[in-house]
């Protein structure tokens, strides 16, 4: 079965394919230093989750999954998915009340 989404390990490989290091990545694109691997990990940064979609030429939505949902016909560009089910699903909203 073929996947719809990149797996990390994948980005990170094509990142440093092209430029030997992530944080030459980080420093080719005037980005702060570790937010590769921070966005990796899952911490969003909408700058940096465009500089890695853009520079391996693939959509939002593909890399990234859980936080893009694909434009539907009509729309203009990506969304965030912030569906209420997908914000109410931070392991600590139930714990924290």
């Amino acid at each position: 079965m073929i996947s719809k989404s990149v797996h990390k390990e994948d980005i990170k490989g094509a990142l440093r394919k092209r430029y030997g290091t992530l944080i030459a990545f980080e420093q080719a694109h005037d980005l702060p230093t570790q937010s590769v691997k921070d966005v990796l990990r899952g911490r969003a940064s909408a700058r940096v989750e465009q500089a890695i979609a853009d520079d391996l030429e693939l959509p939002l939505h593909r890399l990234f999954p859980g936080r893009y949902v694909a434009a539907q016909a009509g729309d203009s560009s990506l969304k965030r998915d912030n569906r209420r089910t997908k914000r109410n699903a931070h392991r600590l909203s139930a714990e924290a009340r």
